[in-house]
């Protein structure tokens, strides 16, 4: 089932939702005691793309499904009856592990269009990835029912294109089109950057990383030198040991402390600046929302954590990425952000890296980039806030 207008009422049919909605277009992570937040680990990077893609998309209504859940005849009732397509959150679907749950189920019990905005394949280093055949099955019928899929980038659309999927767009991610912003225009501080925010990430395994133990290493390192040259300050994005600190949590905080300085986080060369830097200048920023207005505070962002850099871009501000999956490769070349690897980074001053010139086309493209996601969202039958 095409949709060959833009229907007047849109309901959408929620899936792989990630939080809990304020209202239409704002999301935060679920409702839960305060314990659950501070212990519990969770990635506010999945929340910034829900709360993107509802900010993008203009709908009427929204009714959570939950495809972990069997299809019944009542609840596929009561879908076919309040939704008019359903929205699936874009996020890494694309690789060999993907549980799909009840997806394809419902999929075709439903029979709605389906909308995807920046769904992308997930692996260490870019290589061919065989999806299973129940993960093929899946896709082919979401492209059965959707013009076409979007897709954050080049690797993401040759995976699916190998493994029989064509009708597919490059559009980017919703999270760098979340300011609403057609006409988007970076701010570059003279003489280069001097307050930095740095988004940490420790959670890392080998599906992000060829080697877990060198990024970290790496990564501390880079944190080091920056706070030698810059007004230095780190996000942190869902581990709770950093959550410990930033709460102030004195027992949590003297645990998280414990198992930092045993799984060599914390070591003899950098640990003592990173803990003043834990105890001082660490920000968790659980909302979207919170977000946008954290990074403005800033002359650059970077890290690790690409739904940081991406936000802070969204809101004006200069924004580049570290080479270490092929995510953030991908999304780099989408939106020809600069990208370094961590030796590339650390050749250069911090002003050579952030110079003006380095943005010249993600800045000349952005307004075209931004008509592109806003059509590809209408070709699919849907309404945008673009």
């Amino acid at each position: 089932m095409l949709p060959d207008k833009v229907p007047r009422s849109m309901r959408a049919a929620l899936v792989k939702y990630s939080g809990r909605r304020l209202n239409k277009h704002e999301a935060v992570w679920f409702d839960m005691p305060f314990r659950s937040t501070l212990e519990t680990y969770y990635n506010t990077g999945d929340i910034c793309v829900y709360d993107s893609t509802l900010r993008i998309v203009d709908y009427e209504d929204g009714h959570i499904l939950n495809i972990d859940e069997p299809v019944t005849e009542e609840a596929v009732k009561r879908f076919k009856a309040t939704c008019d397509f359903v929205l699936l959150r874009g996020s890494n679907y694309i690789h060999e592990h993907m549980d799909w749950g009840h997806f394809l189920e419902w999929i075709e019990a439903l029979d709605l269009p389906v909308l995807c905005i920046g769904v992308g394949a997930q692996a260490e280093q870019e290589r061919p990835i065989v999806l299973p055949q129940e993960n093929r099955r899946v896709w082919q019928a979401i492209a059965d029912r959707s013009p076409a899929i979007g897709v954050r980038g080049a690797f993401s659309a040759e995976t699916l294109h190998r493994n029989g999927i064509h009708n597919i767009e490059i559009v980017g991610c919703p999270s760098m089109f979340r300011g609403l912003e057609r006409e988007l225009k970076l701010t570059h501080a003279a003489n280069g950057p001097k307050r930095v925010t740095f988004s940490l990430r420790r959670e890392v395994d080998s599906n992000y990383a060829v080697d877990p133990a060198r990024f970290a290493l790496t990564q501390k390192r880079i944190i080091a030198k920056l706070a030698l040259v810059s007004d230095l300050y780190l996000s942190c994005h869902g581990e709770p040991e950093e959550k410990a600190f930033f709460f102030k949590a004195p027992k949590h905080m003297e645990a998280a402390a414990a198992k930092l300085v045993a799984e060599g986080w914390f070591d003899e060369t950098t640990g003592r600046t990173l803990r003043d830097l834990y105890e001082s200048r660490l920000y968790y920023v659980g909302a979207p929302g919170d977000y946008d207005v954290y990074a403005p505070q800033f002359d650059a962002a970077l890290g690790y954590r690409v739904h940081a850099v991406l936000p802070a871009v969204a809101v004006g501000v200069p924004g580049v990425l570290f080479s270490y999956d092929t995510r953030s490769k991908e999304l780099a070349e989408t939106f020809d952000l600069p990208i370094y690897t961590p030796e590339e980074f650390e050749r250069q001053t911090l002003a050579d890296a952030f110079a003006p010139s380095r943005f010249n086309r993600f800045q000349s493209l952005f307004t075209e980039r931004y008509d592109r996601m806003k059509a590809f969202i209408e070709k699919n039958g849907v309404k945008t806030r673009m």
